[in-house]
């Protein structure tokens, strides 16, 4: 909490620890149990949430829960699908962006926080020295230069206040996901609030630069996750946990 301001932390789940049916980026750690464990302790590291909520996609496998008063879980009735699968008009990631902000805004915090599955971060209050650095923002997302999206996704920042007007915004969206995608379908409805594009580093950006005071990265690689690991002092055992999971 800063300056008596309070924060949800949300987050999607799914994982089956099976090969993917469709294209995907970064190793398959980043889809694992276990990365919860190291996403977990980032939370614990660097965050100070006085909530945090995870949405299951109805997974198969769930990730070992820690004895924290904080977490609540929902679960959906099914896997509603990746954007680019079009299982469904809204993605298991719209639904779960949608009842998180809806979440973080019944419990009553000031601000909701997306912090996707399988985004690792680094530096302490990150999220508190976001909201420092653009106090007047309805919504922090990073800049999406250098990725095929006009944002990033993998940690955002939502003024609670504005959260019912952009549920809205984004549900009047006529487009699927699989046609639209959720980055551009987030830029659309937070028109008319005060969105601010933040440089945090890195997102889907390479190289990441691991000596940065704050940064997050998304869709790692096995070596990234390893020098992450290191830099952090925690979470090389899970790492290779995966690794002999997949080689058996």
């Amino acid at each position: 909490m800063m300056n008596g301001l309070s924060y949800s932390v949300v987050t999607g789940w799914y994982a089956d620890h099976k090969t993917r049916t469709y294209a995907t980026r970064g190793d398959e750690f980043v889809r694992s149990a276990e990365c919860f464990d190291l996403w977990y302790h980032c939370i614990k590291a660097f965050t100070a949430p006085e909530s945090i909520l995870i949405i299951d996609s109805a997974s198969p496998v769930m990730p070992a829960i820690p004895d924290d008063p904080r977490i609540s879980i929902m679960r959906l009735k099914q896997n509603f699908g990746h954007a680019v699968q079009g299982v469904s008009h809204l993605s298991g990631w719209s639904k779960a962006l949608l009842s998180g902000l809806m979440y973080g805004f019944a419990n009553g915090s000031d601000y909701t926080v997306l912090i996707e599955q399988g985004s690792l971060f680094y530096g302490r209050d990150i999220i508190e020295r976001q909201i420092a650095a653009f106090p007047d923002a309805d919504i922090i997302a990073p800049d999406g230069r250098g990725t095929p999206q006009p944002l990033q996704t993998g940690i955002m920042i939502f003024r609670s206040a504005v959260i019912p007007d952009f549920i809205a915004a984004y549900c009047r969206i006529a487009a699927g996901d699989k046609s639209l995608s959720p980055e551009v379908k987030c830029a659309v409805a937070a028109r008319g609030m005060n969105l601010v594009l933040s440089p945090l580093p890195h997102g889907r950006r390479r190289p990441l630069d691991m000596s940065a005071e704050h940064f997050f990265f998304r869709h790692g690689t096995t070596e990234e996750i390893r020098a992450f690991t290191r830099h952090l002092g925690f979470g090389g055992h899970l790492v290779e946990s995966v690794l002999l999971r997949e080689a058996s």
